[in-house]
């Protein structure tokens, strides 16, 4: 039960994060690809989630806690994250200015 929460927490958490990237540089809720994109990107995750939770929890707990330990791919998931954090954004902007 501990698994299952800790991962609707993270997904959920997911949600709202790229949620808040997208529509609150786009300044409005009503943005068909910001909604298409987020369906895309989190419906099959969320089958994959359920999957892994019934097929192989195992493998949906080391996915939820991983962690590298090597430095050089510690700085490749800093930058790979922060140009994930700017395409959001960018998009977000996008919309908003046209």
């Amino acid at each position: 039960m501990k698994l299952l929460t800790e991962a609707l927490f993270k997904f959920g958490l997911g949600i709202l994060l790229v949620g808040c990237l997208l529509f609150i540089p786009a300044g409005s809720f009503h943005w068909f690809h910001g909604w298409l994109f987020m369906a895309l990107l989190f419906i099959p995750m969320f089958f994959a989630g359920i999957i892994m939770y019934v097929k192989a929890p195992d493998l949906l707990r080391s996915r939820l806690n991983a962690k590298e330990k090597e430095s050089t791919q510690q700085d490749v998931i800093k930058y790979s994250g922060i140009m994930f954090l700017a395409m959001f954004i960018v998009a977000g902007l996008n919309e908003r200015f046209h």
